[in-house]
């Protein structure tokens, strides 16, 4: 385990984007985009891959959830 300084501001950029299931290391590897398939490539087990596709797709239909959470909001708002 390793500890890096960043800035406040920084600190507080990820921290803002930070979902509540995510460690800020899961967050700032999502930031960045993460390792590039082919550098992973068959370092994981069929079943292990399966399972991170699995919970990539779960991830964006909360994603897509959220948005539509958040755009209905904004749209009754309107109404005021």
């Amino acid at each position: 385990m390793k500890s890096i300084q960043v800035s406040e501001e920084f600190h507080a950029y990820v921290k803002s984007h930070k979902r509540e299931d995510e460690t800020m290391e899961e967050v700032l590897i999502r930031l960045a985009g993460g390792p590039h398939p082919d550098a992973v490539a068959r370092l994981l087990s069929d079943e292990t891959a399966e399972a991170m596709q699995e919970a990539i797709a779960e991830r964006g239909r909360h994603d897509t959830d959220s948005r539509t959470q958040t755009s209905a909001v904004f749209e009754s708002l309107e109404d005021y």
